[in-house]
């Protein structure tokens, strides 16, 4: 999931981690892994921004991550894994 927020001049975007987490970046760095079980809360680990790839998150940062974890969701299946539920659908 993407977002531009065009009166900061920032771009989110929150891409899949594991089955279950989430990372979300601001202009390509990292600020932090998200969880949410589908009930609306959502979890946090935050980066502190003491790496290269990271930068700390303001307040507007955690508003738009919370946003699109909780509207959204976080976590993937592998792509892999989809492959073959695809596959097997089709096996007689």
């Amino acid at each position: 999931m993407e977002v531009v927020s065009a009166t900061r001049d920032r771009r989110y975007v929150l891409v899949p981690n594991s089955t279950e987490t989430s990372r979300l970046l601001r202009d390509k760095r990292r600020l932090g892994v998200l969880t949410s079980t589908g009930d609306g809360k959502v979890t946090v680990e935050w980066e502190n921004g003491e790496r290269r790839s990271t930068a700390a998150p303001e307040p507007y940062d955690a508003a738009v991550g919370y946003a699109l974890a909780a509207a959204y969701g976080t976590g993937a299946e592998p792509m892999w894994h989809e492959a073959l539920d695809a596959v097997t659908e089709l096996w007689p």
